[in-house]
C-alpha cells in the first residue's frame, strides 16, 4: 500500500529531490485516503526532514543508504500492519514510527 513511495524513491535516485516528491506524494494522500491519513502524514514528515537536512548540503553514500533503509523499514513496517487489517496492530505500528522518529537524531545537523 504504502510502497508506491518507495518506487517514487527508487525511480528518482533517492536524492534530495526524490524525497521532496515522495513527501508531496504522501501530503496529497492524507486527504485522498483518510483511513491511512496518519501514516502518510508520517511518512510525509520522513521525507521532509530528508529533504531539510540535506538540502544544499553534501550528502554521502553512506547517510543516503541509512536514510534510505529508515524509510524503507517504516513502509514495511506500516505496510505489515495495514496487512493485518486490525486496528490495534495498525496503532502500534503508527505508534512505534511515532516514537521512533521523535527519538532519531535529525541527520544532516
Amino acid at each position: 500500500m504504502f510502497d508506491q513511495l518507495l518506487e517514487c524513491l527508487n525511480e528518482q535516485g533517492a536524492g534530495v529531490r526524490a524525497y521532496d516528491a515522495c513527501a508531496r506524494m504522501a501530503r496529497a494522500r492524507v486527504s485522498e485516503e483518510p483511513d491511512n491519513a496518519a501514516a502518510y502524514l508520517l511518512l510525509a514528515y520522513v521525507a521532509q526532514r530528508f529533504v531539510e537536512s540535506y538540502d544544499d548540503q553534501p550528502l554521502s553514500v553512506e547517510a543516503a543508504s541509512e536514510e534510505f533503509q529508515q524509510f524503507t523499514d517504516i513502509v514495511k513496517m506500516l505496510d505489515k500492519a495495514e496487512a493485518d487489517a486490525s486496528a490495534d496492530a495498525r496503532i502500534a505500528a503508527l505508534n512505534v514510527v511515532a516514537a521512533k522518529l521523535n527519538t532519531a537524531p535529525k541527520t544532516g545537523d
